[in-house]
C-alpha cells in the first residue's frame, strides 16, 4: 500500500470509527437473538453525514465484531448471539462447563482475528485481478451474475424454496416502485408523488432488519416475562497463542473455507463455519474430543466464519453485487453516498477502494486489542435490560431514517417495512432474498432492458452468449436443486422404511 493510502487509513477519525463499530459489533453480536446484519443496520444511522471512508470503517468495524461477539455467548450459556456462532456451541460450551470458558473466548478470539486478516489479505489481493476481468463484461453478463446471485440466495431456503422465491419477488416488486429506470415514465406511485424517486433501500432495510428485530424481540420478552438476562464469570486462560497455533492446519483450511464461501454470492459466516468445524473434525486425529469440549472445535468454526468477512467485499466491491445480507446493506450505504462499485473504482486510480480493503486488516488488528482488553465488559453486556436497549434501539432508526432526506415519509416507510419484516419473520418467510433482490433489481432490471435493446428486443441475446448461458444454467441447477435433493433423500428414506418391514 502506498503512503498516500496509509495517510489515509491513519487518521484520527478513522481509527475512531473503527473502533466504535468494532466495540458496538461485539457487543450487539453477544446479545443473543440480536444478528450482524442487525448490528452493521443500526450502525447504518450513525453514518448518515459523515464522509464514505470513516463511515465504511464503522461499517467494517460492526460487521467484524458482530462476527466475534456471537462467540461469546455460544460459550458461556449455550446460546450463540449470532447464527454464524451456532457451531461454537458444540465445543465452547462444554469448555465452560469443565472450567475453561477463558481459554475458549481466547480460541475464539484468536480464531477470528487471524481468519479475519487472512480474508481481508485474499480481499486486497484477489480483489484487483477480478476487476480487469469485471471490465469486459457486457450487460447480458452482468443480468446473468445478478440473477445468479438471486438464485443462490434463494437456493439457501433449503426447507421452503417457494417462501425463499415469494421474498426475493417481493423485493423486486419494491424495487418496481418510481420512475422507470430507461425512459422514466412512473410506476406504482398510487397517485404519490413522494414516491417517484422510489423507496430508499436504506430505509427499507433498517426498517425489515432492525425495528422488526426489536419488535420480536419485544414480543418475546414479554412471553418470557422478563426483561433482562444475567451475567457470567470467565476464568483466566491459560492459553497461548503458541499453543494455539500447533493446529495452524486447521486454521489455513478454516480461512480458505470461509475466503471460498464468502465470495461465492448468497452465502455466508454459518455455512463457513460448520463447513470449517465439520473438517476440522473429520481431518482431526482426535475426532471423538469434538463435541466434549476440543480447543480446535472453537478455533475451526470462529476462523471459518472471520474468515468471509473479506471475502464478501470481493463481488460487491468489484460487481456491486453483495454477497449476502450484511454486503447489501453496505452497498445501500455506499449508494446514498453517491459511490457506485465496480471495476471502474479499480481503474480510475482511487485511493478510495484501496483505503477500505487496507483499513480491514487495521480493523482486525484493533479487535484483537479490544478482545484482549475489554473480554470482562463484553461478557457481561446480558446484564443490560431489554426495556432500556431496545427503546434506544428505535430512537436511532427513527432519527436514522429521517435523516437520509429529512421527510416523515421516511419514517413512514420504516414503520411499514418494521411490520413486512416483523410478518415475515413470523410467517417463516426468509428476509435475506428480500434484502438482495432489493438491492439487486434495479441492477438486474437495467442490464436485461439494455440487452434486449441491443438485440433489438430479441432474448435469445442471453443464450447465444456462452457465458451468459453458463451462469443462466448455473442460476437454474441452484434452484431446483434443493427439491431434487429431498426428492432423493424421500425415496432414499422411504425404501429404507420398505426394507425394514
Amino acid at each position: 500500500m502506498s503512503f498516500e493510502v496509509l495517510s489515509e487509513i491513519f487518521t484520527l477519525q478513522n481509527i475512531l470509527m473503527m473502533n466504535i463499530g468494532l466495540f458496538a459489533g461485539v457487543i450487539i453480536g453477544a446479545m443473543p437473538g440480536l444478528s450482524v446484519s442487525f448490528a452493521v443496520t443500526v450502525l447504518l444511522t450513525m453514518t448518515i453525514g459523515m464522509n464514505s471512508i470513516p463511515g465504511m470503517y464503522m461499517l467494517l468495524g460492526g460487521y467484524v465484531g458482530g462476527m466475534y461477539g456471537g462467540s461469546i455467548t455460544a460459550i458461556l450459556i449455550n446460546t450463540p448471539g449470532t447464527p454464524n456462532a451456532a457451531a461454537t456451541t458444540l465445543d465452547g460450551y462444554p469448555l465452560a462447563k469443565k472450567g475453561r470458558a477463558g481459554d475458549a473466548l481466547k480460541a475464539a478470539l484468536y480464531g477470528s482475528v487471524i481468519g479475519g486478516l487472512i480474508s481481508a489479505f485474499a480481499l486486497l489481493f484477489l480483489a484487483p485481478q477480478l476487476a480487469k476481468l469485471v471490465e469486459v463484461i457486457a450487460s447480458p453478463e452482468m443480468f446473468a451474475i445478478c440473477l445468479f446471485g438471486l438464485c443462490a440466495t434463494i437456493s439457501l431456503s433449503k426447507d421452503n424454496v417457494i417462501k425463499g422465491l415469494i421474498s426475493a419477488l417481493l423485493g423486486l416488486m419494491v424495487c418496481c416502485v418510481g420512475l422507470d429506470p430507461i425512459f422514466g415514465t412512473s410506476r406504482l406511485l398510487f397517485g404519490t408523488r413522494s414516491l417517484m424517486a422510489g423507496f430508499r433501500s436504506v430505509t427499507c432495510m433498517l426498517g425489515v432488519y432492525a425495528l422488526s428485530q426489536v419488535l420480536f424481540e419485544c414480543n418475546a420478552a414479554r412471553a418470557r416475562g422478563d426483561n433482562g438476562n444475567r451475567g457470567f464469570e470467565v476464568s483466566k486462560p491459560t492459553l497461548r497463542l503458541r499453543d494455539l497455533l500447533k493446529y495452524w492446519k486447521t486454521i489455513l483450511r478454516s480461512s480458505i473455507i470461509g475466503v471460498v464461501v464468502g465470495a461465492t454470492p448468497g452465502t455466508g459466516g454459518a455455512i463457513s463455519a460448520m463447513m470449517s468445524y465439520n473438517e476440522a473434525r473429520r481431518a482431526s486425529k482426535n475426532p471423538e474430543k469434538f463435541g466434549k469440549g476440543s480447543i480446535e472445535g472453537v478455533l475451526a468454526p470462529e476462523t471459518g466464519n472471520n474468515a468471509v468477512t473479506g471475502a464478501t467485499l470481493i463481488p460487491m466491491l468489484t460487481m456491486g453485487i453483495p454477497g449476502d445480507a450484511i454486503m447489501a446493506i453496505m452497498l445501500g450505504a455506499l449508494t446514498m453516498q453517491g459511490i457506485t462499485p465496480g471495476a471502474k473504482l479499480f481503474s480510475a486510480g482511487s485511493i478510495w477502494v484501496y483505503a477500505i480493503m487496507g483499513g480491514l486488516i487495521v480493523i482486525n488488528i484493533f479487535m484483537l486489542i479490544q478482545g484482549s482488553v475489554f473480554i470482562r465488559l463484553f461478557v457481561n453486556v446480558s446484564r443490560v435490560p431489554e426495556n432500556i436497549l431496545l427503546p434506544c434501539i428505535v430512537v436511532l432508526c427513527v432519527m436514522g431514517a429521517f435523516a437520509i432526506s429529512n421527510s416523515l415519509i421516511d419514517v413512514a416507510v420504516l414503520i411499514a417495512f418494521a411490520l413486512v419484516g416483523f410478518l415475515m419473520k413470523k410467517f417463516g418467510i426468509p428476509v435475506i432474498p428480500f434484502t438482495i433482490a432489493l438491492v439487486l433489481g434495479n441492477l438486474c432490471e437495467t442490464n436485461l432492458r439494455r440487452a434486449l435493446m441491443v438485440s433489438y428486443g430479441d432474448p435469445m441475446i442471453l443464450v447465444r452468449r456462452p457465458i451468459c448461458f453458463c451462469i443462466l444454467l448455473l442460476s437454474l441447477a441452484l434452484l431446483v436443486y434443493p427439491s431434487i435433493s429431498r426428492f432423493i433423500k424421500g425415496r432414499k428414506s422411504r425404501a429404507k422404511t420398505e426394507a425394514e418391514k
